[in-house]
């Protein structure tokens, strides 16, 4: 096969997330509170607008960007000097209107006025998340809370009511203790009826833990539920399980996974909860399960084929951290047997492509795999227009992120994208 290309906290919340909580549980901010969006964007989430209750009817004319400052009260991480601290700084506003509850515009005076904020990939205090240096996680900031001021309020608003997640709040949070191993986990149902395939989402080892809300927004998952993809799919389940530290753990220290005992002590756990989900919704079509991941969850993507020979039927490993040395012939004489489609790029420092991705695929592809495709691509960048490096050029991403064209469906070999290829796979 030809390789392919690339087409062109506040603190109630985190109280709020990790007892999971979903929309429908969160009321309608009081007057003088307010309630955070969160969406997952390309980079990780972004708290995206605030929706206030002013406490009084609010006229639409009357409300603009202008009328409103936004500060934020904030954990900070320095990656520089990988110290923490708390800081304060003004948040920009970009937009703001009357709406209703759920921050959507109304023409009509209303009592709730939504503050949409400006966000950049670079831009550390629009991501209520953080990332921990000491064990290497992704958290929820505490403290993240927002005062926001105007002439049209009548007193400053800084009470947290609760949140929303419009992509993530599709997803029902649960957990599973088949397998030996209690393991978190989030699932999306599709809307239509009849059978459906189920595609199985790896994510990498910053999302580990008891949170499945973090491995659905810490990257853009929930692209997995967007419209888009789902069409092309008529319709899919979707399954996030969360690893409760990484993937490639083998005796419960991360990382202390090895060539001589390379199959993580999750194994068992995600198969059996792979199962049992399986099971329990009678709509999945056995013949058309897929799976995928990025980084530690790659390489947990190459594990789980190996147990499971076919299985799956098909795979799709993003910059995926399965050595390509720890692969006997024998291993590779499988995979070729299988359906896959590899993703890295080039620049990737943290899982270098020349131990990884390229061997592997090369290896396979030599032992006879038929239906092998590979995104190897130069470098990430954003492609929505929106974010621009100091250079005017589009923004680029570290290269180990390869999982952004993934879930934007923007990989593609001989006219196909990733996507419409996996929904063609069936066993």
């Amino acid at each position: 096969m030809a390789q392919n290309r690339c087409i062109p906290l506040l603190s109630g919340l985190v109280l709020m997330l990790c007892g999971y909580a979903t929309a429908e549980e969160n009321p309608a901010p009081s007057d003088g509170e307010y309630v955070a969006v969160i969406s997952g964007e390309d980079w990780g989430p972004a708290v995206t607008k605030l929706i206030v209750n002013a406490g009084i009817q609010a006229e639409p004319a009357k409300i603009g960007k202008d009328s409103f400052t936004v500060a934020v009260h904030a954990q900070y991480f320095d990656p520089s000097t990988k110290a923490t601290s708390v800081i304060d700084r003004r948040r920009a506003v970009v937009d703001a209107y009357a709406s209703d509850t759920m921050g959507n515009r109304t023409d009509r005076p209303s009592r709730y006025i939504a503050i949409e904020l400006s966000i950049h990939p670079a831009d550390a205090l629009s991501n209520p998340l953080f990332w921990d240096s000491a064990d290497e996680f992704n958290k929820w900031k505490s403290p993240y809370d927002f005062t926001i001021t105007s002439a049209l309020l009548p007193r400053p608003v800084a009470r947290y009511a609760g949140r929303i997640g419009p992509e993530a709040d599709a997803f029902t949070l649960d957990k599973n203790g088949a397998g030996g191993t209690a393991l978190s986990y989030a699932w999306y149902k599709p809307q239509a009826a009849g059978s459906h395939p189920l595609i199985i989402w790896l994510h990498g080892a910053g999302e580990g833990g008891t949170d499945p809300y973090i491995p659905l927004i810490g990257n853009k998952v929930t692209a997995l539920a967007s419209s888009g993809i789902q069409r092309l799919f008529g319709g899919a389940y979707v399954l996030v399980p969360q690893s409760p530290l990484v993937w490639m753990t083998q005796g419960g220290k991360p990382y202390d996974i090895s060539k001589s005992a390379k199959s993580s002590i999750y194994s068992e756990a995600v198969e059996a909860l792979i199962r049992a989900f399986v099971a329990s919704h009678p709509e999945i079509d056995p013949k058309r399960i897929y799976i995928g991941g990025c980084s530690n969850g790659g390489y947990m993507t190459v594990n789980l084929v190996l147990r499971n020979p076919g299985y799956f039927a098909a795979a799709f490993p993003v910059c995926e951290a399965y050595p390509d040395a720890w692969l006997s012939s024998g291993d590779i004489a499988q995979l070729a047997k299988e359906h896959m489609w590899f993703t890295a790029a080039a620049n990737d420092a943290v899982v270098k492509p020349k131990q990884y991705i390229l061997p592997t695929v090369e290896r396979i592809k030599k032992a006879g795999g038929k239906d092998i495709h590979m995104s190897y691509l130069d470098r990430i960048v954003d492609t929505t227009g929106a974010y621009k490096n100091d250079d005017g050029k589009p923004y680029e991403y570290q290269g180990h992120w390869s999982w952004i064209p993934v879930l934007n469906n923007e990989c593609a070999d001989d006219g196909i994208t990733l996507m419409q290829w996996l929904a063609a796979r069936s066993k």
